[in-house]
């Protein structure tokens, strides 16, 4: 029982931590203290070491000899690399789930995850709404026997999910009546991805997938002169 509740307590750690660094409550740069957070929340340094291991092997922290722990800048060479990744085993997953065709189970699951991403659209934070989104994604590797690929994306996403959080929350307004934020963009873009899985039309779901992250990939750099601050030297 011990055991349970500090690997309960040592996650819980890692999602709150996670989730501020995606929202950028903790922005990029920032310097963390294993003993500040331990006594903020209230943990042993022991289980927040751990929780902060954890994030240093997903990439949202580093460690500097002398000088601590701190939140990674977002680099883009890490963020073209990781939206290469997407779109190529995403894509071969796709043709995968089309050959086969969705069972009625899957296309509920997928259907509830959707519904569950339209109720946060309107939340003042996407952060929510960014983690729904993950895993309609996460969902396609279940369905094709991937989801050991789900631990690439796992150790290379958090940069790519902190640009794309920067982009709906900047580009989240319309420019006139028939234009949509870049949140409702993506909604319609699971909402196609669905469709054309049922209809097993491998190369238009493809497509969804491939401009879904290339438009996130296209906006780093309007993103990159906007917020200077969180980006890493490297072009």
């Amino acid at each position: 029982m011990a055991e349970a509740e500090k690997g309960n307590q040592k996650n819980d750690i890692y999602n709150q931590l996670r989730r501020h660094i995606l929202s950028l409550d903790i922005p990029p740069g920032e310097r963390l203290s294993e003993n500040n957070l331990s006594g903020q929340m209230n943990a042993s340094r022991t289980i927040v070491r751990e929780a902060l291991s954890r994030l240093v092997e997903e990439g949202y922290m580093v460690v500097y000899p002398q000088r601590g722990t701190e939140v990674t800048l977002l680099d883009v060479e890490r963020i073209r690399q990781a939206v290469f990744a997407h779109i190529v085993l995403e894509q071969a997953m796709i043709d995968d789930i089309c050959r086969r065709g969705l069972t009625k189970q899957q296309e509920q699951q997928l259907e509830a995850v959707l519904n569950r991403q339209r109720s946060e659209m309107d939340d003042e934070s996407p952060v929510d709404f960014l983690v729904t989104e993950q895993q309609v994604h996460y969902l396609l590797s279940t369905f094709c026997g991937r989801e050991y690929a789900w631990e690439v994306f796992r150790t290379m996403d958090c940069d790519l999910l902190r640009l794309n959080y920067l982009q709906y929350t900047t580009f989240n307004y319309k420019i006139d009546m028939s234009s949509l934020t870049s949140r409702e963009h993506a909604q319609v873009e699971g909402r196609l991805l669905l469709d054309h899985l049922r209809r097993r039309d491998a190369e238009a779901a493809c497509l969804i997938c491939a401009n879904h992250f290339n438009t996130i990939l296209w906006n780093a750099g309007t993103l990159r002169e906007i917020y200077p601050q969180f980006f890493s030297g490297m072009a």
